[in-house]
């Protein structure tokens, strides 16, 4: 195809077996005539845009979607949106992207969080209405020491395809919270790596998303444990239905030096039906001795126990797999602190607030 560039993205770390086709995944973007997307962007006082950190610095942080979509994005885009926190301030900052459809997107921030400074930040994906466009996002964040972040992405859009690219660096005793919703897409891309260099430096991850009819997700979620005593929590609650594929990826590294490190990685998969494909893909790599890794994945259908239980109390098969997909989206969403940014959601899933 013309005007287009083929990218290997959500790379592991470290290959396993090629056979298995699990080591990263293809995607194309265009090489020209990609804007970015509206923005809509409010944040409190104590937030500006006089940036400490240089770009380059930003730029040299590793992410999830890797090195491929880091240029592309690098080549294609202008001036990133930057925000800097100051320290011991409270903060939030609001996002909205809006797609149009008319064509191909691609957007940047860089977030700079002082020193014992609180935040919130809220980015919302949205269609002006539903049609068919490919929407990047490449997200940098600097966490500082005793800094809380909490960046909570929702994709809104129905029928797209969103590539979402997220970097860390974490100094000591910072904390870094990620809240992933991913309820549609056509194809959905997800990658976050974080750098737990500083001491106490903490990262959790908590994504919940809907493959619904022959969709394509790929997730690619890097903790690289460099601090002592350094900790990471990686838990992902997924559905999958007719004829979806997903893979995800988590992978805890600890580095020599990480004494007393600990990682954590799960996934709990619905499988909705027989024809979807499913590959779980953890992994731990470690060159310290004194830390602790651990990693598990459930996957499996609604047993027939469950379905009888449910049944017997009038409630059909089809509306029992409708219940339990929206109690595991459910177990995510209401992690966000925001009470309207919850109800959006669940009525964008069709489902009453649990």
């Amino acid at each position: 195809m013309d005007n287009a560039r083929d990218l290997y993205v959500n790379p592991l770390p470290k290959p396993t077996w090629h056979r298995c086709r699990v080591n990263d995944a293809r995607i194309v973007l265009k090489e020209t005539g990609v804007v970015p997307a509206i923005l809509s962007v409010s944040a409190s006082s104590g937030v500006n845009g006089k940036m400490v950190l240089a770009e380059e610095d930003f730029r040299k942080m590793e992410s999830g979607m890797g090195k491929d979509f880091e240029q592309y994005g690098f080549s294609v885009t202008g001036a990133p949106v930057c925000r800097h926190v100051t320290a011991g301030a409270d903060e939030e900052i609001n996002v909205d992207l809006w797609y149009d459809g008319k064509t191909d997107c691609f957007n940047s921030f860089r977030f700079e969080i002082e020193d014992n400074a609180a935040v919130d930040i809220y980015m919302v994906c949205r269609q002006k209405k539903e049609e068919m466009f490919k929407g990047c996002i490449d997200t940098r964040i600097k966490v500082g020491k005793n800094a809380h972040v909490r960046l909570i992405q929702v994709n809104e859009t129905k029928g797209t395809c969103v590539y979402n690219n997220v970097a860390a660096a974490v100094d000591d005793n910072g904390q870094f919270e990620i809240i992933h919703i991913l309820p549609d897409g056509k194809e959905v891309f997800d990658g976050v790596a974080a750098d737990l260099f500083g001491k106490s430096s903490r990262m959790t991850i908590d994504t919940a998303y809907d493959a619904k009819c022959d969709t394509k997700f790929d997730i690619n979620y890097v903790a690289r444990h460099r601090g002592r005593e350094s900790l990471c929590e990686i838990s992902a609650n997924g559905i999958l239905e007719k004829g979806a594929e997903k893979c995800f990826r988590t992978t805890v590294d600890f580095i020599t030096g990480c004494v007393e490190a600990k990682g954590v990685e799960n996934e709990d998969v619905l499988l909705m039906d027989d024809n979807v494909i499913n590959k779980t893909v953890p992994l731990i790599l470690c060159t310290e001795e004194d830390v602790e890794g651990e990693h598990g994945a459930t996957i499996g259908k609604l047993s027939d126990e469950i379905l009888f239980y449910l049944n017997t109390r009038g409630i059909e098969e089809s509306m029992a797999y409708k219940l339990i997909s929206a109690g595991r989206m459910a177990s995510v969403i209401n992690l966000i602190p925001k009470a309207t940014l919850r109800k959006e959601i669940y009525e964008m899933i069709g489902a009453e607030q649990i």
